[in-house]
């Protein structure tokens, strides 16, 4: 059960909380949505006919609920609100007046709750030092819980409590009473986890607004729950409002979360306990902007088809109004989220939160609960996680169930399902980072679109039932999802149906990873060219097959320069006859050693990019080392074909010069300048064309597994540099051709003219392709970098719109 304006009733790391805080069991938000502002009228303030089970717990007071407005909320509040009536009177006496606390509601939802009310009194029975017996309740209660149709996870429940109180249960025992559970019987004694908590929880005394207690001047209740009351307060000594919570336990908690220095994480300040009254103080940031269970609601009621990121903004400041706080007038952030489209608006919030995961889990410690009533929201907007279901990453499967357990079913991931299934002993999966992240996938899909991406049966028999249906709906198709087309939508959807991913191997491999698919949604520029739709050229041409198009954009300009350099020397270089027919001798014998040389460099060098789209093609993330291959291939083929070039000018030179006196210094020159000249196109076109290829096609492609670039920086600078010095290679080409159109003795310098002229639209061609890959790689930047960044809420964000 989530309290007002965010803040977790459970003070306590106990498994009581697991039922207070989450039967959920319906996909849709409108199903779930209710209202948690600051000061708004509780339920039992409202009357009707479904106020009864908000009111004063007495004994006798009977749940009375409209079935026609019930949904997974109303259930999950019922429930909630029963239990707490059974920790204010229990133990009870004997099982039959477990009757008089029952909703009155139908059978189906009676029985439900029954059965958690049986679990929660058999934990106190326990604690009182008696061993419970579920015999007595279903002779007590044999109308509503046939001995036919005893659910599992009650048995499992006496057995497992037992055990705690050192009464080892015996086989032949439990299947003389429970024979339609033989089969499973042996598991039972030896592997399963009770729901059940081992220590006595009290809710603490009533705290009165305007009293002080220790150094707390109380100004209003934030909300409450069965074991603790969080409230407003004044901190006097450093004059601060805080957000306290008070309860009779302390838990791991504290220790944990006052480690945490995180711009998206909510501050812990410190913890006390007092001696009158005997309680347990916990005190925070108070963040007065709700949570995003409130947007959440304000998505499933807004009746526009395109909404944006002023629903972010109108929700809280709905609730500052409410605490008297004031609304921001000059934000920088608050004016990018007011110009965002929605799915911006939820990528941002996503990677906020996302960023806070990725602490948390370095540390060793993982959430557990993340759902939107645990997001809480500052005045400007930014995200702040709460309520840490404090555990560790070390604690993984059954043999950690203490400490996997918690969380609301709604968001759980399968592992974390399993782990807490009373039906899946067989060892299920490590309950790791990735479930958080799973929650999360679920926690932004439903802001996206206003309702969780799973169709899940809303009608169960018990608690069994609930965490089986929601387990088998993770293994469905997503629910098809209203779109708008846009790239950063496409971004969106893309990354949270990554990391919705069945099994956990296949989803991001952290939060980081996480939140820099997310942050691409915040730029559609590049999220367009990142993440390209599959109706694109771009997405047509990265199918094809790398070596064809390598090869094409490599070797193309070599044999287009080869030719008309030939053909250049045969008809432009004053030579004799022989000359000629011992040049046309030469050209074959020495290109069929250059070429094939410098097509096998360039199969060597393009085999780099051959794997690493390959293995992106597969799903498989790519490493440093062949990012780096395939960013550098340009280059290197370019170095290649340069040096090839200029090689057989010199081989050319030289074999002329030996043989022919009448081949001139001057004939020398002209023929090594012309070679040269070839040797620069030769060079240039392959550099620019793979850059070109690699910064629209390729490495979008070998990044977008993970969208994060570790030498992005120095990926950066390098194609920069070298595209810089092949433009000027290319300046010097058309000079190059000047030079020997002015030495050239030739009668038709037609030729030479078409070369020069070729040469300049060469230049402005590398030009354009130098601003168009420069601009681009600054976009990639504002995605990738590590050391700048136009992310709103972050340091440096204000100065970058200023720019």
């Amino acid at each position: 059960m989530t309290v007002e304006n965010g803040y977790d009733e459970s003070g306590v790391p106990d498994r009581f909380c697991f039922w207070l805080h989450s039967v959920v069991m319906s996909t849709s938000a409108s199903d779930r949505h209710r209202s948690s502002q600051l000061n708004e009228p509780k339920p039992e303030d409202r009357g009707g006919a479904g106020a009864g089970h908000f009111g004063p717990r007495g004994l006798n007071q009977t749940c009375f609920v409209d079935l026609n407005q019930l949904g997974a909320a109303d259930l999950d509040d019922m429930l909630a609100a029963c239990l707490e009536r059974v920790v204010g009177v229990g133990p009870l006496a004997t099982p039959a007046e477990l009757r008089e606390l029952l909703p009155e509601v139908n059978e189906g939802v009676q029985r439900f709750v029954l059965l958690e009310m049986i679990k929660l009194d058999m934990a106190l029975h326990a604690e009182a030092g008696r061993v419970p017996c579920l015999d007595n309740y279903v002779n007590a209660l044999a109308d509503l819980i046939p001995p036919n149709s005893i659910p599992v996870d009650l048995v499992l429940e006496e057995i497992q409590l037992r055990k705690e109180m050192g009464n080892e249960p015996a086989r032949e025992e439990y299947r003389r009473r429970f024979p339609q559970f033989d089969g499973m019987i042996a598991q039972l004694l030896h592997g399963g986890e009770a729901t059940a908590a081992t220590r006595k929880l009290r809710k603490p005394p009533p705290i009165p607004t305007g009293t002080q207690i220790d150094d707390f001047a109380i100004l209003n209740k934030l909300g409450d729950g069965a074991f603790a009351e969080v409230f407003l307060a004044q901190q006097i000594s450093m004059q601060r409002l805080v957000a306290l919570k008070v309860s009779f336990g302390t838990g791991d908690e504290p220790q944990a979360l006052a480690q945490f220095d995180h711009p998206n994480i909510v501050r812990v300040f410190d913890q006390r306990t007092i001696r009158e009254p005997p309680v347990h103080l916990l005190y925070m940031q108070y963040h007065p902007g709700g949570t995003l269970a409130d947007v959440v609601g304000a998505v499933v009621d807004s009746s526009k088809d395109s909404i944006k990121g002023t629903v972010l903004l109108e929700t809280i400041d709905r609730n500052l109004l409410r605490a008297a706080q004031a609304v921001p007038d000059r934000s920088s952030v608050r004016l990018w989220i007011a110009s965002s489209q929605w799915p911006v608006t939820v990528a941002w919030l996503g990677a906020q939160v996302s960023h806070a995961l990725y602490e948390a889990h370095q540390r060793g410690i993982l959430h557990r609960d993340v759902k939107p009533a645990n997001v809480l929201l500052t005045a400007e907007g930014i995200p702040k996680l709460a309520d840490f279901n404090v555990s560790f990453a070390g604690a993984a499967g059954r043999a950690g169930a203490a400490a996997t357990f918690g969380g609301s079913i709604g968001y759980m991931s399968p592992e974390h399902l399993r782990a807490i299934s009373t039906h899946a002993l067989d060892s299920p999966p490590p309950v790791g980072k990735e479930a958080d992240l799973y929650s999360l996938a679920i926690l932004l899909w439903e802001l996206w679109q206003g309702r969780r991406p799973f169709s899940v049966d809303t009608t169960a028999s018990s608690w069994s039932e609930i965490v089986a249906q929601q387990l088998t709906s993770r293994s469905f198709p997503l629910v098809e999802p209203k779109r708008t087309g846009t790239a950063s939508e496409r971004v969106l959807e893309r990354t949270l149906r990554a990391t919705l991913q069945y099994e956990a191997g296949e989803r991001p491999r952290d939060a980081a990873e996480m939140a820099g698919r997310l942050k691409l949604a915040l730029h559609p520029e590049a999220a367009s060219i990142l993440d390209p739709a599959e109706d694109t050229h771009r997405s047509w041409w990265s199918k094809r097959s790398p070596w064809l198009l390598a090869g094409a954009v490599i070797l193309i300009p070599n044999i287009v320069a080869g030719f008309l350099n030939f053909e250049y020397n045969i008809r432009e270089i004053t030579m004799t006859d022989e000359m000629r027919r011992m040049l046309a001798y030469i050209a074959p014998r020495l290109n069929s050693v250059v070429y094939p040389l410098g097509v096998f460099l360039t199969i060597f060098h393009t085999k780099g990019l051959v794997d690493a789209v390959k293995a992106a093609r597969a799903g498989n993330r790519v490493a440093g080392t062949r990012l780096d291959d395939a960013l550098s291939l340009g280059y290197r083929a370019a170095l290649i074909g340069g040096t090839c070039w200029i090689a057989a000018g010199i081989v050319y030179t030289f074999i002329l010069t030996w043989l022919y006196v009448e081949f001139t210094s001057i004939h020398a020159t002209h023929f090594l300048i012309s070679m040269v000249i070839c040797g620069g196109v030769a060079m240039v076109y392959p550099l620019f064309g793979m850059a070109i290829v690699m910064t629209f096609l390729y490495y979008p492609m070998l990044i977008r597994g993970n969208m994060r670039d570790e030498r992005f920086e120095i990926h950066h600078r390098q194609i920069i540099r070298h595209c810089e010095i092949f433009l000027l290679v290319a300046a010097i080409i058309p000079l190059l051709g000047a030079a020997l159109l002015i030495q050239s003795q030739s009668s038709s310098r037609g030729f030479m003219l078409t070369a020069i002229a070729a040469g300049v639209v060469g230049l402005l061609a590398s030009f354009f392709a130098y601003r168009l890959i420069a601009d681009t790689w600054n976009r990639f930047a504002e995605v990738l970098s590590n050391k700048t960044s136009v992310v709103p809420g972050e340091a440096n964000f204000s100065d970058q719109r200023e720019k």
